[in-house]
């Protein structure tokens, strides 16, 4: 059987429809799937994602700027002994973007209201610690070469006035239109998540967005993150074959 390259990005805590797509596309253990980030935040299952990734040895995940808003809040959380101390600046940026479902889902996989709050401290601090060591471990692009193209996987996308390799983190898991309105590398296909497909297609779609000007840019986010809407995209690499779960297909009916 053919080893196929799947990839997909932002799925922010919606553990239910990655589950539908890996069973809709036949995902296999001679496939590989590329996540772009941002499995974290504003969904309800964010833990359940987190560590499903970390037990599929063919699962492959680039850090996204929520990861990045993560674990600096969970390096907070460690000198304020909460998750959510209004007292820590990233705990209050993390917040803006959607981190309390996530607070939400720690504290009910650890069983806060169910065990002895020693116990809890200590299996707290352990998991903060683990994120930690988990997003560290994280790179922020991936570069596949595959079909004759040079792929480079990305969250957000690259300052494209200087080499691949200078792009520092925040560059890589934070830019917006300088990237995708500009020219970069024309050797090059660039494949990122981040803005929603919705902020670029003209017709304002969650469908997959191929850039009309410089033709090496793929845009994939399906907009999980704007509401209860959007959908999960899954471009094959290998075929060239796009999947789409929509958002209602992972709700209870």
């Amino acid at each position: 059987m053919e080893k196929r390259i799947f990839v997909i990005s932002d799925l922010h805590g919606q553990f239910v429809l990655l589950q539908l797509l890996l069973d809709r596309i036949g995902f296999n253990d001679n496939d590989e799937l590329y996540i772009l980030g941002d499995i974290m935040d504003r969904g309800p299952n964010s833990i359940d994602i987190y560590y499903f990734v970390q037990a599929m040895d063919n699962i492959h995940m680039i850090k996204g700027n929520h990861e990045i808003m993560m674990r600096q809040s969970m390096q907070t959380a460690l000198k304020y002994n909460d998750l959510d101390s209004e007292r820590s600046n990233p705990y209050r940026l993390w917040k803006q973007n959607g981190a309390q479902k996530t607070v939400n889902s720690i504290r009910e996989y650890l069983q806060k209201d169910c065990i002895p709050y020693e116990e809890y401290f200590d299996l707290k601090q352990m998991f903060i610690k683990e994120v930690i060591a988990f997003i560290d471990s994280l790179p922020s692009y991936i570069e596949l070469d595959l079909n004759d193209k040079h792929y480079v996987l990305v969250h957000a996308g690259v300052d494209p006035e200087i080499p691949l390799e200078e792009n520092n983190e925040d560059i890589l898991a934070w830019i917006r239109e300088y990237f995708y309105l500009n020219e970069a590398n024309p050797n090059y296909t660039y494949i990122f998540g981040h803005t929603p497909c919705c902020f670029i297609n003209d017709d304002h779609s969650f469908d997959i967005w191929h850039d009309p000007d410089y033709h090496n840019k793929i845009a994939i986010d399906g907009g999980l993150a704007v509401g209860n809407k959007g959908q999960l995209n899954c471009l094959c690499l290998t075929t060239g074959e796009v999947t789409v779960i929509k958002y209602e297909e992972g709700q209870p009916k």
